[in-house]
């Protein structure tokens, strides 16, 4: 479904600006006369800015981050019992992200007419996934919405740190290799060119590995890296593999095989297990204490697993329970699933206690997931400073070995 950008003003005279999901113009129109908003602009958004702009270089404009806040907020404010209207109010003026603002306004008129809280949200998928719904529709089932909306925010902030921990840990590896290409960079385009007409001048016969540096310089970052057009061919070339990538990444064949491949990899195999189901029995562990039937609590939780063969792991595993198997049984079956998590389910359904001990699963990968991230930059920091370090080496002893050469032979003739 397309994405149409909008300009558009309330009845006090507020300016909103944003994205619209519709199957037409029109259709986009009409949905912001329904919130009682005024259109001033409207027009398709295009396909490539589209892909610049939430794939290849930015993101949703309503972030993970937007939405853990708005949780926490509203969570708080029905804890305090107040009408989810009136939560919603306050959420529009709080928020000041504009587009999330819109949408809350368009969620909070959707309320003010009778829809509940989970089908005004389940309009707008990119910003609520299926499992922040599931929650609030077994809340509002339950008669439970504020304590519920209480244990999502702290689900959202727990998976919020998980993701952070990650990330963060990544920075380091990743400022590392940036510095060293930008070092390496620098060095080809600027200092080994003035190396080049010095020895030039100098008239000497020069090592072999210098002579590789120069040509590297001049052959290949001067005449095909640096020099135009191939500069633009470079940069083309590597949003064109982006788009490529991204595009390749939603055919359901490549994905597997590619998910499969990271899974079987020595060392980041086995950290991206640990991350999946940390994830995975965090997910499942707060949906059966939220109430959630298990059946619907499974489908809710392959949607958040980001490994397409684990998906389809437990996809297999809810048909199994489906036709009246164990949860631990199907679990069992299948490769992927660490005895640890199989016994320790199996624990859960035999006490009756399933969403404490997949809580106590949760814990303990989040704790393994910890520990490997720190080992692993404790093992890639040392190894990626020796690396950079070997190639700036060769590349500076490359430069002045024809100088020791020449200062020997002014020494023997002495």
């Amino acid at each position: 479904m397309p994405n149409f950008y909008y300009v558009a003003v309330d009845s006090d005279g507020k300016e909103y600006k944003g994205l619209i999901e519709a199957e037409s113009r029109e259709l986009a129109a009409q949905k912001l006369q329904k919130q009682k908003l005024m259109v001033t602009i409207i027009k398709k958004e295009i396909p490539f800015i589209k892909f610049l702009k939430g794939g290849a270089i930015g993101g949703n404009k309503v972030t993970q981050q937007d939405v853990l806040l708005f949780s926490r907020q509203l969570s708080t404010l029905v804890k305090a019992r107040i009408s989810l209207e009136q939560c919603l109010d306050v959420m529009v003026n709080q928020t000041q992200n504009p587009e999330f603002q819109t949408i809350i306004k368009a969620i909070r008129s959707d309320v003010v007419s009778g829809t509940p809280l989970s089908a005004a949200m389940s309009k707008y998928p990119k910003i609520f996934n299926n499992l922040f719904i599931g929650m609030v529709k077994a809340g509002e089932a339950s008669g439970k919405l504020p304590e519920i909306l209480v244990r999502t925010a702290k689900y959202l902030d727990r998976a919020s740190r998980l993701k952070s921990k990650i990330t963060s840990a990544m920075v380091y590896p990743a400022l590392v290799i940036s510095v060293g290409f930008l070092i390496v960079f620098f060095l080809m385009w600027k200092v080994i060119p003035m190396f080049e007409q010095m020895y030039s001048k100098m008239g000497s016969q020069l090592p072999v590995i210098t002579k590789a540096m120069i040509f590297l310089s001049r052959e290949v970052f001067g005449k095909y890296i640096l020099a135009f057009p191939f500069i633009f061919i470079w940069i083309a070339a590597i949003i064109a593999a982006v788009y490529i990538f991204q595009q390749s990444m939603k055919q359901d064949k490549f994905r597997i095989a590619f998910d499969s491949g990271l899974l079987r990899l020595p060392i980041v195999g086995i950290y991206l297990q640990k991350v999946i189901f940390a994830r995975f029995s965090q997910t499942l562990g707060i949906l059966v204490s939220n109430g959630v039937p298990i059946l619907e609590s499974m489908d809710l939780v392959s949607r958040t697993v980001s490994s397409r063969p684990i998906e389809i792991a437990i996809i297999e595993a809810r048909e199994r329970i489906k036709e009246g198997e164990k949860i631990a049984e199907t679990l069992k079956k299948n490769a992927f699933f660490p005895p640890l998590v199989v016994q320790m389910v199996s624990v859960g359904e035999q006490t009756g206690k399933l969403g404490e001990v997949l809580e106590q699963i949760s814990d303990f990968y989040e704790e393994e997931v910890e520990i490997s991230t720190a080992t692993l930059i404790s093992v890639i920091e040392p190894i990626m400073i020796m690396g950079l370090a070997v190639i700036v080496g060769i590349i500076v002893m490359a430069l002045y070995l024809p100088i020791f050469k020449m200062y020997n032979k002014m020494q023997s003739g002495k």
